[in-house]
């Protein structure tokens, strides 16, 4: 009798979990084409991503230079095969990663499938991030940086 009732609940407690078809990753899972022709020394550092409950996923990618001197007038870009979902004022968020100075502007473009930075300072042995959204796992083309490396 116990072990019919153990069943059940064990049977219960797996219809109640929501299956995603995809999970959140710790491996970038993209393309990097470095631009011959503006060599910027900007490399991808890191990498997070979660999923919440109702299968929009947060991706954070990680920037950093590891030059001695600053970084000026950075311009990368992002294309993503799916469009990416309108969150904060601009469509994503970018900023310093931890300490240090940085500064640029970006967008979106091509209904949110295009995203761009342009004219970005990153101070010496310091990191930038960009955090976007999206209903499904991005795989980003990225140009204007130089490939993965770790600080």
């Amino acid at each position: 009798m116990m072990l019919l009732l153990f069943s059940f609940f064990q049977v219960k407690a797996q219809e109640n979990q929501s299956p995603l078809n995809e999970k959140a990753d710790s491996v970038f899972t993209g393309q990097i084409i470095k631009d011959k022709t503006k060599n910027t020394r900007i490399y991808l550092t890191g990498f997070q991503q979660t999923v919440d409950n109702a299968g929009v996923y947060t991706t954070t990618y990680i920037f950093g230079s590891k030059m001695s001197k600053p970084t000026i007038d950075v311009d990368m870009n992002l294309k993503f095969a799916q469009p990416l979902l309108f969150d904060g004022p601009i469509g994503f968020q970018y900023g310093p990663y931890g300490t240090g100075r940085y500064s640029g502007s970006g967008a979106l473009k091509s209904n949110n499938t295009y995203l761009y930075l342009q004219g970005q300072f990153i101070a010496p042995g310091h990191h930038f991030y960009i955090k976007i959204k999206s209903k499904q796992k991005p795989h980003p083309v990225m140009n204007g940086i130089e490939g993965q490396a770790k600080f």
